[in-house]
C-alpha cells in the first residue's frame, strides 16, 4: 500500500473507517467523524466531501456508483393493479 505521509489527520481517519466498513456514504463517514447527525448542506459534510475527493484523486479510494435497477418482465406476464400474473 502507498505511504500515508502527506495525508491530513481527517483523511487518515476516513481511510481507517473505510478499512473497517468498506462501503460507506459521505454522510455516514461525516457522522462517524463528528459523532453526531450531520446534515447534507452543512460545513462538516462539505469538509468530509472535500477530503474524500482529495484522497480519491491521490488513488487511495474510489467512488462507487449505485444505479437504479430495472427488471424486464418476461413475455406472457402482464401487469394488473400492481400485480404480475401469467396471461
Amino acid at each position: 500500500m502507498q505511504s500515508l505521509s502527506g495525508l491530513s489527520k481527517r483523511q487518515k481517519r476516513i481511510l481507517d473507517l473505510l478499512q473497517i466498513k468498506p462501503d460507506m456514504t459521505t454522510k455516514e463517514i461525516a457522522e462517524m467523524i463528528f459523532g453526531r447527525i450531520v446534515e447534507y448542506k452543512s460545513q462538516e459534510f462539505a469538509s468530509v466531501y472535500r477530503s474524500l475527493i482529495s484522497i480519491e484523486k491521490q488513488g487511495y479510494i474510489q467512488r462507487v456508483q449505485v444505479q437504479l435497477r430495472w427488471r424486464r418482465v418476461e413475455i406472457g406476464q402482464i401487469k394488473d393493479n400492481g400485480k404480475l400474473f401469467v396471461a
